[in-house]
């Protein structure tokens, strides 16, 4: 997710801030490196706007961060189908789904790194809060120690082309098995574990990147200017982009899914409860 301040995929999906929130422009930005011309040929043919894409690593691997919020090494760029997967429906239609899904009924165990102090706790156990007060197939549960089903972690996130910062990032979505997308990673930038001043929008941010984990792709891919004033199609991403039945028309302002954040809370609005309680 992106912040618009100036908020995911067989491999990552971040949560950027821009208010020119899911990333918050700034003058800076890293090296951009040169990119392998058939790694973005496959990009292109899976319906990504590769022109802000960069080299990057993540949890210990080495990739490409596309659209940025959606992290993919080599190895998941070729295993992921050019199939689409509109479900028949037209692209302005709002809430849409991976190909993949949690299995259900379910437990899910988060782990929230202990070094984020008690504002981030409290965000954390709001983001849970969220999901279990919908009465879901699945329910999320605070774990002790890291190895959890979905790890929240912190790192300093590289800014991606044109000075987006990254608020956060998942590993991607749902496995074939059924097994949520680990670990989240938040930018100790932006959401240090040991200072004040956390941004509003840290419970957004932490449940946008959870709803990755569990196979929902942003309420905007079809058109990330919505939220972000900048940027086109995300695609099917070689995931699918499955539209759920009963969400409404058209992007919705305020929606937990949409590619950048503004900065503010954005609780669940009635669309992303059909959306959570049709899938799960």
């Amino acid at each position: 997710m992106k912040k618009k301040n100036l908020l995911a995929v067989l491999g990552t999906a971040l949560l950027v801030s821009f208010t020119l929130t899911s990333c918050q422009n700034d003058s800076e930005s890293d090296e951009v490196q040169s990119i392998d011309p058939s790694i973005l040929s496959k990009l292109n043919s899976l319906g990504f706007d590769t022109s802000d894409t960069f080299e990057d690593t993540f949890n210990g691997k080495t990739g490409y961060v596309v659209e940025r919020d959606i992290f993919l090494t080599k190895e998941d760029i070729a295993n992921l189908s050019t199939t689409k997967n509109l479900d028949g429906h037209d692209i302005n239609e709002k809430h849409y789904s991976t190909n993949n899904l949690v299995s259900a009924p379910r437990v899910v165990n988060v782990y929230m790194d202990v070094e984020f102090n008690s504002t981030m706790q409290a965000a954390f156990d709001d983001a849970l809060n969220r999901y279990n007060s919908l009465g879901l197939d699945l329910t999320f549960q605070r774990a002790t120690s890291e190895g959890a089903d979905i790890d929240i972690l912190a790192e300093k996130l590289k800014r991606a082309p044109g000075g987006f910062v990254i608020l956060g990032r998942s590993a991607g979505f749902p496995d074939a098995n059924g097994d949520p997308a680990t670990p989240i990673v938040l930018n100790s930038d932006i959401y240090n574990p040991r200072r004040g001043g956390i941004p509003a929008d840290a419970a957004t941010v932490i449940a946008h990147e959870i709803g990755h984990a569990i196979g929902f792709r942003h309420t905007d891919y079809f058109d990330r200017s919505f939220s972000c004033g900048q940027g086109g199609d995300e695609g099917d991403a070689g995931v699918g982009a499955v539209y759920i039945p009963g969400t409404p028309a058209g992007p919705e302002n305020g929606s937990w899914m949409l590619a950048c954040s503004n900065g503010t809370d954005r609780p669940f609005t009635s669309g992303d409860v059909t959306a959570l309680q049709t899938l799960y």
